[in-house]
């Protein structure tokens, strides 16, 4: 396949972003764009020559498209994969992969039986630091805890989107991308704790300020604890993460990773190895569609990480641990 032929669903920044990758490369060819929002989607497909569509669902009956690439609010995510993957097309959605698990599972077992590439967008998998902690990691033992904080300011810095329940889920939901790496590295959950405050939420499920933690116990061993606060009262953003290990701690409070040991303290060494965009995976990928598992392992993580956030939503609701 030379050239491969894409359709974009949605037409806010993530839309405009890929739609600016793909039309980059020489292998892919941005033909058609979906979008509710009939201004900014014509906009968009003006500018690349491409067709605007108003309904999704036309644009993956098309015959002319090769891949999706799905960029709408997270609780149309997986609705729009499985249609897509229904119609034999090759799946590219931003994370989180969908708002339900069982969604989840029969995107990934779609992608498996009709041999589709079905990629979520975290970027891990292209990360010469993610690599660097996994290798760094098999040496230093078994799993006792991974620690995650993040504090941000008040609201105008971010999308207004985050802060609506309905729309996004849960913050931990949300924040899917700082739960991902850490299942990648460690593995599944066995069971899932979560907690949450809001601030001024309303009926509709807004709301101004929030706390979300999230606890699990892995299956292999080993605890892992999230933490995100958000509107709160601080000038600027905040990040700590921890990876506590029998021989040794990984840890990074912004200024890079560093290895402590019983020997003394390291910086963890990146290594400059060349690596392809997402986009140009995905499409490299979708190339080879039959010569390997193109369902991924990664998709597989995506789908693990979305269990832990959406069971973290039932604990709070339930006010229990879930197993899972």
């Amino acid at each position: 396949m030379k050239n491969i032929k894409i359709g974009i669903v949605g037409s806010g920044g993530m839309a405009r972003h890929h739609a600016e990758r793909f039309a980059s490369l020489e292998t892919a060819e941005v033909v058609a764009i979906a979008s509710r929002n009939e201004q900014t989607g014509s906009e968009l497909a003006a500018k690349h020559a491409a067709t605007f569509i108003s309904d999704w669902k036309r644009l993956i009956e098309r015959n002319d498209i090769d891949g999706v690439v799905i960029c709408t609010h997270n609780n149309s995510h997986g609705e729009i994969a499985i249609a897509a993957l229904q119609a034999d097309k090759h799946v590219f959605v931003e994370y989180p992969l969908a708002n339900d698990v069982n969604e989840g599972e029969e995107a990934l077992n779609l992608a498996k039986t009709r041999y589709c590439v079905l990629r979520v967008s975290h970027p891990e998998v292209v990360s010469n630091t993610h690599a660097a902690l996994k290798q760094k990691i098999g040496q230093l033992g078994e799993l006792l805890l991974t620690s995650f904080v993040r504090l941000t300011p008040g609201r105008g810095v971010r999308p207004e989107i985050l802060f609506n329940l309905p729309t996004s889920g849960t913050p931990a939901h949300f924040f899917i991308y700082h739960i991902y790496p850490i299942v990648d590295l460690f593995g599944e959950a066995a069971w899932v704790e979560g907690a949450a405050c809001y601030e001024g939420l309303t009926e509709s499920g807004q709301y101004d300020r929030f706390v979300n933690t999230v606890t699990v116990g892995f299956k292999s061993g080993g605890i892992g604890q999230w933490s995100w606060a958000g509107g709160i009262a601080i000038n600027t953003s905040e990040q700590q993460e921890r990876y506590v290990l029998t021989e040794g701690t990984l840890s990074d409070d912004g200024s890079g990773w560093r290895c402590s040991t019983p020997n003394g303290v390291t910086e963890l060494t990146i290594p400059k190895t060349p690596q392809p965009t997402l986009q140009e995976l995905w499409l490299s990928e979708i190339q080879n569609a039959t010569q390997y598992a193109l369902y991924s392992a990664d998709a597989e993580v995506a789908l693990s990480a979305i269990r832990i956030s959406l069971a973290s939503a039932q604990s709070i609701h339930e006010n229990r641990r879930i197993e899972l």
